[in-house]
């Protein structure tokens, strides 16, 4: 106990002051450079473990105030790379520890100074990810991060147990066995849904973010930036009023393929979800009140809140439909209106494993950049398109939709009237057939 006590003393006495160093220069060796990272401020040498004496490096923005997120950088923390990566994330607005690290055991006794010392060392302590290059710790042990990134390295363990996580792949990898183990641990976490993306730089070697200088290699660490910009960020809230305090407390929180974050309510806690994308200038307010109903029946029900981007609709989709799969849905439907009803066409045509089944309310048949008739092309899910005669297009579009749809277990009903979207459903016998749709395609 006192040998503990005794640690934690030196521990805290050799945190230096904030503003104490200049930042040093060797990061200009790696590939992508921008402004302000050779400015960043540096907390150096401190010790975080005596027993072998081992230190960090905090780096963080010049100027900058209070506890900010951070990212632990394992290896040689004086190794041009982890500086100019230290530099990178301190000029992306985050902190950077680097750290030397020798063993497992080292990556346990870091992680949890940085969260015994955040106050002194000005790190937001919940908010953590972890980035590694050619070598990476047990996953289990990150499993309470925000995030981890890993860089040409061979993986082993459950992609269950990790959290989300980015993997940068060199496609000319000399070195034998990293890409064979890539590959194998992104089957398998595509197989369990898990929230693992694989970049693939694929002219590129070992150590690649080095050199040589190329535009992808550049777009590649951009890439590791916003990705860790993104899951260190502070979480979106459920702001919909229409939401009771306990439907906004069942928020799930996810991320596009291109990391823009998306928040919406988990209703229920079936084994088959469905996901509802509201249209237009909507919310997830337009869902609510039907996906009470869907919840009350025994389904897993999520409504969210499309993005702002509007051509990114269907990566909204996919998203939603996949952080349903991981939150225990076995079995899928994806249910749109409006413009959400061509996001669940677009994101179910574009999914590796495709929806069970997919419901369009009034879909238009093109949208800026989305082209619903060349994505229902390469569907192959259960599909049912309804809209109503006199809301032009959309009726049209309905038909034009179901001729060029790729499933062979496909629909139209185009109906009297003139309701569009999830208004469609206030009619008692269309919402039985969708409710009979749903229920054939999930038994």
């Amino acid at each position: 106990m006192k040998a503990a006590v005794a640690l934690l003393a030196a521990a805290v006495v050799a945190v230096p002051a904030a503003g104490a160093y200049r930042n040093p220069t060797p990061g200009r060796a790696v590939v992508l450079q921008i402004p302000g990272m050779h400015r960043a401020k540096v907390q150096r040498n401190i010790l975080y473990r005596t027993a072998p004496r081992l230190r960090m490096d905090v780096y963080r923005p010049r100027g900058a105030r209070g506890r900010l997120p951070a990212v632990l950088l394992g290896g040689g923390r004086h190794s041009a790379q982890k500086i100019g990566w230290a530099q990178l994330i301190a000029a992306s607005g985050m902190s950077a520890v680097a750290v030397d690290i020798r063993s497992e055991s080292d990556v346990t006794a870091a992680l949890a100074f940085v969260r015994a010392h955040a106050r002194k060392l000005g790190i937001d302590a919940p908010r953590l990810c972890s980035l590694w290059f050619s070598t990476a710790p047990t996953l289990s042990q990150l499993t309470a991060l925000r995030c981890t990134v890993v860089y040409y390295a061979s993986l082993g363990g459950d992609p269950a147990t990790v959290p989300p996580m980015l993997i940068v792949k060199a496609g000319r990898d000399e070195r034998a066995g990293i890409n064979d183990s890539i590959d194998s641990f992104e089957a398998a976490a595509g197989a369990l849904h898990a929230d693992v993306r694989v970049v693939t730089n694929a002219t590129a070697r070992h150590g690649f973010d080095l050199g040589p200088r190329t535009a992808r290699t550049r777009a590649v660490m951009r890439e590791t930036l916003r990705f860790l910009r993104a899951r260190l960020a502070r979480p979106l809230r459920v702001s919909d009023l229409c939401a009771s305090p306990a439907e906004r407390a069942a928020a799930l929180r996810f991320f596009t393929a291109d990391d823009r974050p998306l928040v919406g309510v988990q209703l229920g806690a079936g084994p088959v979800g469905i996901v509802l994308a509201h249209g237009s200038g909507g919310s997830l307010c337009e869902w609510i009140g039907y996906a009470r109903e869907l919840a009350a029946s025994g389904y897993r029900v999520l409504p969210y809140d499309a993005g702002s981007e509007f051509n990114g609709v269907g990566l909204d989709a996919e998203a939603a439909t996949e952080v349903l799969r991981r939150a225990g849905a076995q079995k899928v439907v994806v249910m749109g209106s409006s413009l959400g009803a061509l996001a669940v066409l677009v994101a179910g045509a574009a999914l590796p494993v495709q929806p069970d089944a997919v419901v369009s309310l009034s879909a238009p048949a093109s949208v800026g950049y989305l082209r619903g008739v060349e994505s229902v092309a390469h569907l192959h899910a259960p599909v049912l398109f309804m809209a109503a005669q006199d809301d032009e297009p959309f009726s049209d579009d309905a038909r034009s939709l179901y001729a060029a749809a790729g499933s062979a277990d496909k629909h139209v009903q185009v109906v009297p009237g003139s309701a569009h979207g999830s208004g469609l459903l206030e009619d008692p016998s269309l919402k039985a057939t969708v409710w009979s749709f749903i229920r054939a395609h999930t038994r």
